[in-house]
């Protein structure tokens, strides 16, 4: 089974590279609305399958990079695979790219929630163009594509690209007992309020920037929603992917989704980290957020391909 599955990869690739000499997709423009922007990936005029990446935490654009630090053009370069057979793809900046520029953000104003409608506004806004959406949540973003899903009739499919299984604060949680366990103890009491709906005034310094008052209304929103109840109520035919290199979100968050969701088609991709590239060696993996030369994890397309277009 493996060497069957080893040749078709060779196969895809091969026959991936073949297409890509001989075209390149075509990237459109398209404004939801005035603040909502992104690309159109296309090699067909006709076409039935669109994939939408909803993108994860924080500022991050189209591209899959922010002003934070990212810069390996993620999102690009899988969108741009995913193109080359023959599914559109449509990638954007989240509404607070261009509150940045235009320097109209009220961060304390801002809900989970706004994600879910603002993705809502680009599936009604392709829906009449395309009958068969799936929806490619990339860690945060994976909640917020399951959100919609669970609602919209519209969505076909859905992918939890390293999408977290636990709750905000849990998740939180872990990843600073990681780096810096002396602070756990406040981080769960500052928690343990926000998820009561409360705020909390008095936060250390070296918490602020993961709980500045202007960010808790967000945290509080985002609290409320446990991806494991989420996925256990989805209809569609859903995909759980993660990567064993992931430092931000670790396999077992897809252990827990796949415990929820029984049905669901669950691949786990060795050497995966969580900006999708392939990590041969640990000193890379960090390096691979700020560098568009490391590629694609090889197995990501494919596995994606095959998928979306089972019947």
């Amino acid at each position: 089974m493996k060497v069957l599955i080893h040749f078709f990869i060779f196969l895809f690739t091969l026959l991936t590279a073949l297409v890509g000499m001989a075209q390149t997709p075509s990237i459109k423009e398209i404004a939801i609305d005035p603040q909502l922007l992104g690309d159109l990936y296309t090699t067909t005029p006709q076409n039935e399958n669109l994939v939408i990446i909803v993108p994860g935490s924080g500022p991050t654009n189209r591209n899959g990079n922010s002003y934070i630090g990212l810069k390996g053009d993620s999102y690009k370069m899988l969108a741009s695979a995913l193109a080359l057979q023959n599914i559109a793809v449509f990638t954007y900046d989240k509404r607070i790219i261009a509150q940045l520029k235009a320097n109209q953000i009220k961060e304390e104003e801002g809900r989970f929630e706004d994600g879910v409608t603002d993705l809502a506004l680009i599936v009604a806004y392709f829906a009449p163009q395309y009958s068969r959406i799936t929806l490619v949540g990339h860690s945060e973003g994976a909640l917020v594509a399951n959100l919609l899903a669970n609602k919209s009739a519209k969505v076909t499919k859905f992918v939890s690209l390293q999408g977290p299984g636990t709750t905000a604060d849990q998740l939180i949680y872990e990843q600073v007992m990681q780096q810096l366990p002396a602070l756990g103890p406040k981080v769960a009491e500052i928690n343990a309020s926000l998820k009561k709906g409360q705020t909390v005034e008095n936060i250390p310094s070296m918490l602020q920037a993961l709980y500045r008052p202007s960010v808790q209304p967000y945290l509080i929103s985002w609290i409320q929603y446990d991806p494991r109840v989420e996925i256990a109520k989805i209809k569609q035919p859903v995909l759980i992917i993660d990567g064993d290199k992931d430092l931000q979100v670790p396999i077992k968050q897809g252990d827990l989704l796949s415990q929820a969701n029984p049905k669901a088609k669950r691949v786990t991709l060795k050497n995966m980290n969580h900006v999708l590239k392939q990590i041969d060696k640990e000193e890379d993996n960090m390096k691979s957020y700020g560098a568009p030369s490391f590629p694609l994890h090889p197995e990501l397309v494919p596995t994606l391909v095959s998928f979306i277009l089972i019947p």
